[in-house]
């Protein structure tokens, strides 16, 4: 919140005035004036019926002054019309720079990113971890290929999975300029042909998917579609995801597909280091993701940086060289000590391999561990699946996971 401008960004619930960075869901409400760009306008017009009286488009680099600030808007590089917002108070030329979320490698349907000098960097770090390093994009792009043309060659039909807005447009793009004709799952349809109308000249004119593929066709869709009703009448299939979680070992038994690409709208390890040496700021905050991780290592390289939901640790000096060495050839992982932990412990390793064997050893080891004959009903019970009872009148509230992390990180003292 920027209380000088009386100016949120992104933020969940509806505010008065507010930044949209970009069109995905979670960075939208439906706020009384949203500010953000004009291909943002566009795509939240269509996506989320907000009247255009209550929509503040400005076209990129164009500056507006207001309350004694110079507001800019910056390609961010993340999706079709995703925004940076650069900041300026005009009376001290004291500058910030807020990223949204972006990605610095150029993608073939976003605009690239274009940073600016600023004394404060607000920026996003979804992957802020060094592990987190995404391979050549010409390599990702070329196992993508391979991938759809092994299927061809088995008389399969190759399923990519990707948001319905951005990764499935970058994918759209990628398999027309190699002459591969693509079916759109119909969320994915709807936003291509928004972005077709926002200025996207690297997208053919798209072509929904009713159920049925002939040879030759890939199918793109977004990730909530990988069990529903229209792709389960495909009887042969090859299913794939695209997402920069694949570089998490067994990302490939958590989705539940036969192949993942790290092919990610945001930004890698590396491109957050890019995007600070571009920016050059004095002062770092960071929100989403490895926020307190990415913070922790700018402070280890000299720099003022924080984490902007609090919760940074008080490091001291003393043999830290020492403990990053020690520490440099393993991941860190904090784990509460409790008996839910257990059980996603349980639930992850199980949904992690595809071995028969290997599932029935962790179930085994992990109920004969239970300390009583309670703990070992209610285990039964959850892990059927079907621990709430099915009566008249209940109904599915389809809840995603996107709601389920807002509510989690509503409680007190929750981190990511």
């Amino acid at each position: 919140y920027l209380p000088e401008l009386d100016l949120w960004l992104d933020p969940w619930e509806a505010k008065p005035r507010a930044f949209v960075s970009h069109a995905h869901a979670d960075h939208f409400a439906r706020h009384e004036s949203a500010l953000c760009s004009d291909v943002t306008a566009m795509l939240v017009r269509k996506r989320f019926h907000l009247p255009e009286g209550r929509i503040e488009a400005v076209s990129f680099h164009v500056p507006v002054v207001r309350d004694g600030f110079r507001l800019r808007l910056l390609p961010a590089g993340h999706i079709s019309g995703s925004a940076m917002l650069h900041v300026t108070r005009i009376k001290d030329n004291a500058s910030l720079l807020y990223t949204g979320d972006f990605k610095t490698r150029r993608g073939r349907t976003a605009e690239s990113v274009i940073f600016l000098n600023a004394d404060t960097l607000v920026m996003e770090t979804t992957f802020g971890l060094p592990s987190y390093e995404f391979p050549n994009v010409m390599e990702t792009e070329a196992s993508i290929l391979g991938f759809i043309h092994d299927a061809f060659a088995d008389g399969e039909t190759p399923v990519l999975f990707g948001y319905s807005l951005g990764k499935a447009q970058e994918a759209l793009a990628l398999v027309h300029e190699h002459g591969i004709p693509a079916l759109l799952h119909p969320n994915v349809a709807a936003m291509t042909a928004a972005c077709r109308e926002t200025g996207v000249e690297t997208l053919p004119e798209p072509v929904e998917f009713d159920g049925h593929a002939p040879p030759g066709h890939v199918i793109i869709a977004p990730p909530n579609a990988i069990r529903s009703k229209l792709l389960r009448g495909l009887k042969v299939k090859r299913t794939a995801m695209l997402t920069g979680w694949a570089m998490q070992p067994g990302s490939k038994f958590r989705y539940r597909v036969d192949e993942v690409f790290p092919l990610s709208d945001h930004a890698d390890h590396p491109g957050l280091m890019e995007c600070i040496k571009r920016v050059r700021p004095k002062r770092v905050l960071t929100v989403h993701g490895f926020a307190r991780e990415f913070a922790t290592e700018l402070r280890a390289k000299g720099m003022d940086a924080w984490c902007a939901m609090g919760g940074d640790q008080l490091e001291l000096s003393i043999n830290q060289t020492a403990q990053r060495t020690a520490s440099a050839g393993a991941t860190r992982h904090i784990r509460a000590i409790c008996s839910l932990a257990d059980f996603g412990d349980l639930c992850r390793l199980v949904g992690e391999t595809s071995s028969r064997v290997a599932k029935t050893e962790f179930l085994a080891s992990y109920l004969k561990g239970l300390a009583n004959d309670e703990d070992l009903r209610l285990a039964a019970v959850w892990l059927t699946g079907e621990a709430l009872p099915r009566r008249a009148g209940r109904r599915s509230l389809h809840v995603g996971s996107a709601t389920i992390r807002q509510a989690l990180l509503s409680l007190p003292n929750v981190r990511e």
